[in-house]
Order: structure tokens, then sequence, then C-alpha cells
């Protein structure tokens, strides 16, 4: 499992990381600091998790080189 710490701030943002992590195979999930999570591959979901204070993004696969445009650390 890889963890990686993201800064998504514009509806831009969020469209492009949805598009960049859409054909992944396996789970990419959205979570907050205190666990709770959204489908990473769902828009919707990538639009509420604007709100949190910390954002992560969970994969199965090593996909940093997808999206290492939109990681904070």
């Amino acid at each position: 499992m890889y963890r990686y710490k993201l800064e998504l701030v514009t509806t831009k943002d969020i469209m492009d990381f949805v598009n960049s992590v859409t054909g992944i195979k396996g789970a990419v999930k959205l979570v907050d600091e205190s666990g709770f999570c959204v489908n990473g591959k769902s828009l919707l979901g990538a639009m509420a998790s604007v709100e949190w204070n910390e954002l992560y993004c969970v994969s199965d696969e090593d996909i940093y080189a997808r999206i290492s445009k939109f990681c904070k650390e």
C-alpha cells in the first residue's frame, strides 16, 4: 500500500488528478487525517475532499509518477 500527501486546490487540479488515476487498476482512495475516505477515481469524491485539512492518496500500486505534481511532500 502506498500513501502520498496531496494538495488539490483548484477545480482544474481535481479534474486533472481524477483523469490521472482513472485508468489505474486497483483502488485509489482519498483519505483525511482521521481515516475518512472517498473514491479517488470519482470526481464527486475528489471535490468533497477539498474541504479536508489534510489530504492523502492511498493506492494499491506505486502511482507517484502519475500524481507527482499534486504531491505536497
